[in-house]
């Protein structure tokens, strides 16, 4: 297992994809801070009181694309190179292999997100440390380490199901991209507002109309279906962590550990039974 990691490891620091993601993330994430500051000062002159929160977690769906990316390239690069089956020829059980392709997958998710949290520090001397308080700040951190985490578990049990190069980076990215759209649907259909006020043209001029029950504003059990999804997902957490609306870290984290459980049991099942060709 050591040697394998060591294998994995100095072809992460050779690799030009990983060092690409992390320098993306660091600039995208310094240049969205330092945007934000500035339009903060906007808002401040003008009496609004807006601290580093609102712009240090905007970037947490960008986490998963990148990891999403790394990790199909890198570990489609395996298959492809005959890496995988090279490892078995010599000897080096299924479990190991699978696991140690898992590590790596999980350093690098959690380097970029380091990476993402650390760009946005540079909010600090303009807004000050966050608002609501250091403790609220440390757990919506742990909650986008363990959506990143379990991303790159959910990646790895992909990654290894697939054997093609190409195929394991387009199959990661549109995973991604399907469990954000499912996530970004849940949150914009929880934002619609229970009332709605129209706009009405009078002699007067555009007055503001009654207030109406808006027709696509959700409830009941649909509504506590919604809400549990963006909970559980990793993409849902990240929306969530984008947009300011955590109120269950708990169960956030809680369902990041059983996604990491349940797709490493259910990855090493696949792997042992894999025949590779």
């Amino acid at each position: 297992m050591d040697k394998l990691m060591r294998a994995h490891l100095f072809r992460m620091k050779r690799d030009r994809v990983f060092w690409i993601c992390m320098a993306v993330m660091l600039a995208c994430s310094v240049g969205m801070t330092l945007n934000g500051c500035r339009q903060a000062g906007i808002m401040i002159a003008q009496g609004y009181q807006w601290g580093l929160e609102k712009y240090y977690f905007t970037l947490g769906p960008m986490v998963g694309f990148l990891a999403g990316t790394f990790s199909g390239l890198f570990l489609g690069t395996e298959h492809a190179d005959g890496a995988v089956r090279g490892k078995l020829i010599v000897g080096y059980p299924r479990r190991q292999v699978y696991l140690s392709a898992l590590l790596v997958n999980m350093l690098a998710a959690g380097a970029i997100t380091a990476v993402w949290l650390a760009g946005g520090l540079v909010g600090i001397p303009f807004l000050g440390l966050w608002k609501q308080g250091a403790a609220a700040a440390e757990v919506q951190i742990l909650i986008a380490f363990g959506s990143a985490m379990a991303l790159a578990f959910i990646f790895t049990l992909l990654g290894m199901m697939v054997e093609k190069k190409s195929a394991g980076a387009v199959g990661s990215i549109v995973l991604f991209m399907a469990l954000l759209l499912v996530a970004t649907w849940g949150y914009n259909a929880l934002m619609e507002p229970e009332m709605t006020a129209g706009f009405i043209m009078t002699v007067d001029g555009v007055q503001t109309a009654e207030l109406t029950p808006n027709p696509n504003y959700v409830s009941g059990v649909m509504r506590r279906a919604l809400e549990l999804i963006l909970d559980i997902l990793p993409t849902g957490q990240e929306a969530l962590l984008s947009n300011g609306g955590i109120v269950r870290p708990g169960l956030n984290l809680a369902a990041s550990a059983v996604i990491t459980l349940c797709t490493t049991l259910a990855g090493l099942a696949f792997f042992e039974g894999k025949d590779l060709k």
